[in-house]
C-alpha cells in the first residue's frame, strides 16, 4: 500500500499563510477576552471615587486620571478583537454589490491606511506617562498583525476567488471578505 509521504504545504501552497493566520486570529481573540475585564476595573474606580467624595467627603486626585488611562488602554487593545471580528465601520452600500474578487482587491488597497497607522504609533507616539508606553506599542504590534492578517485574507480572495478557511471556526469571527448570501 502506497502511502502519501508529500507534507502538507507541498500539496496546499497557502497552508503556511492560513496557519499564520490561524495564530494571528487566536491571539487577536484572546487579547480581546483578556483585556474585556479592565472594564470592570475602571467602573469600580469611578464607583469608589464617587463613594468617598459624596459620602466621607474625601475625594481623590488619582481616580479620574486612572479609570481614563484605563479605558484608553481597552480602547487600544480592543481593536485588536474589533478588528478580528469585523465589527469595525464599515460602508457596504456599494461594497456588497460588487464582484468578490473586486471587494478583496478593493480591501486590499485599503489596508495601507491601517498599517501606516500602525507603524506611525510604533514611530511618533511618546506620552508623558509610562504605563501608556507598553500599552501602545502592544496595541499597535496586536493591530498590525490583525491587519496583515486581514491582507492575506484579501490577497487569497484575489488569487482563489473564494474565502480563506482557517483553524478560527466561523462562528468565532466574520469572514474578512463578506460572500454573497443566497437568495
Amino acid at each position: 500500500m502506497a502511502t502519501d509521504r508529500t507534507p502538507h504545504s507541498a500539496r496546499d501552497p497557502w497552508h503556511p499563510i492560513r496557519t499564520l493566520i490561524s495564530y494571528i486570529d487566536l491571539t487577536s481573540k484572546w487579547s480581546g477576552y483578556l483585556i474585556a475585564p479592565i472594564a470592570l476595573v475602571y467602573m469600580l474606580i469611578i464607583v469608589y471615587e464617587v463613594l468617598v467624595r459624596y459620602l466621607f467627603g474625601q475625594p481623590t486626585n488619582w481616580a479620574h486620571e486612572l479609570s481614563t488611562f484605563l479605558f484608553g488602554a481597552q480602547f487600544m487593545l480592543g481593536g485588536v478583537f474589533c478588528l478580528w471580528r469585523g465589527s469595525m465601520v464599515n460602508v457596504e452600500i456599494l461594497h456588497v454589490h460588487i464582484p468578490f474578487r473586486l471587494r478583496a482587491a478593493i480591501d486590499a488597497v485599503l489596508m495601507i491606511l491601517p498599517i501606516c497607522i500602525c507603524l506611525l504609533m510604533f514611530w511618533l507616539w511618546g506620552p508623558p506617562l509610562y504605563p501608556l508606553r507598553g500599552v501602545i506599542p502592544l496595541a499597535a504590534a496586536l493591530m498590525l498583525t490583525q491587519v496583515i492578517a486581514q491582507l492575506l485574507r484579501r490577497i487569497y480572495a484575489i488569487c482563489t476567488g473564494r474565502p480563506l478557511k482557517t483553524l478560527v471556526t466561523a462562528e468565532h469571527a466574520i469572514d474578512a471578505v463578506p460572500v454573497e448570501k443566497a437568495q
